[in-house]
């Protein structure tokens, strides 16, 4: 009896330090076959504003390309054929899982088959149960305040910072994987001048999880209490933390969106950086 006490004594305390990230969930950890699996090179983050209708992406073909949310409804998901792709941590009560399950099938129906998806550790019960991805998905955990930090942590095999938004969660990601020159398009991040009802400036309109009532809750009680100016000015604070940790490793992050609010980047014309 005394041995089972300490062994399950044992147990709450690597539960405990698991929790405090020191032990990582296997899942964490196999993210290490992916540590600089592009070091030097460079790579295209796509994002979801509606300035990136304008761009021509289909001249990515054979680049390494970031896709994030439901950039796969684009119209030219195919040709883009993006070699990874993000998915913000699931933030709804459970009751609305339902409509995370037939979001992530919607991605699985037009994605190609090539794309390796990373998402939030909370989904990993939800794509083993629907069997989606199956060979070809990760997993990354939130849980670090930017606010409270002096410097971006990219570890995958670790905790990561909070993810406001898909924007720092594909800017992690991509340089953990070691990309040096890191261009981003479509991250408009106009929504808080757009006010409440205009689909938050996304060119693919709703999805399942942004049209259901747990999100326009959400989006009404941040709008009223003004919540979403600070989560705002948070996606700053962690941006210039990302922007400054790429400085740190010898690359760059720059916009080479169109318009827009994200000016803690350097701008670039998309046009000069493909070559056309």
């Amino acid at each position: 009896m005394i041995l089972l006490r300490k062994a399950a004594g044992l147990g709450a305390y690597h539960a405990l330090n698991r929790a405090r990230g020191l032990f990582p969930p296997r899942a964490l950890r196999d993210n290490e076959r992916f540590r600089n699996a592009h070091a030097g090179a460079r790579c295209f983050i796509l994002g979801s504003g509606r300035s990136i209708v304008e761009q021509d992406l289909t001249l990515l073909a054979g680049e390494h390309v970031i896709t994030q949310n439901s950039f796969h409804a684009h119209r030219d998901i195919a040709a883009i054929a993006p070699r990874y792709h993000c998915v913000v941590p699931m933030f709804h009560p459970r009751e609305f899982d339902k409509d995370w399950a037939q979001w992530f099938r919607e991605m699985k129906e037009r994605l190609p088959p090539s794309t390796h998806v990373f998402a939030g550790l909370n989904a990993r019960g939800l794509l083993e149960r629907e069997r989606l991805f199956e060979g070809r998905r990760s997993y990354l955990q939130q849980g670090l305040d930017p606010l409270l930090l002096r410097r971006a942590p990219v570890d995958l095999t670790r905790r990561v910072m909070n993810i406001p938004t898909a924007l720092t969660q594909c800017l992690t990601v991509a340089l953990y994987l070691g990309f040096k020159q890191i261009y981003l398009l479509g991250f408009d991040l106009t929504q808080i001048c757009e006010g409440h009802e205009k689909n938050w400036g996304r060119f693919y309109g709703s999805s399942p999880v942004t049209r259901n009532e747990a999100e326009r809750g959400f989006e009404r009680q941040r709008l009223w209490d003004g919540e979403e100016w600070f989560q705002f000015w948070t996606i700053w604070r962690a941006c210039v933390l990302l922007r400054d940790e790429a400085a740190r490793r010898g690359g760059e992050i720059v916009n080479a969106g169109r318009g827009g609010l994200l000016d803690c980047f350097r701008r670039e014309r998309y046009e000069d950086v493909i070559g056309v």
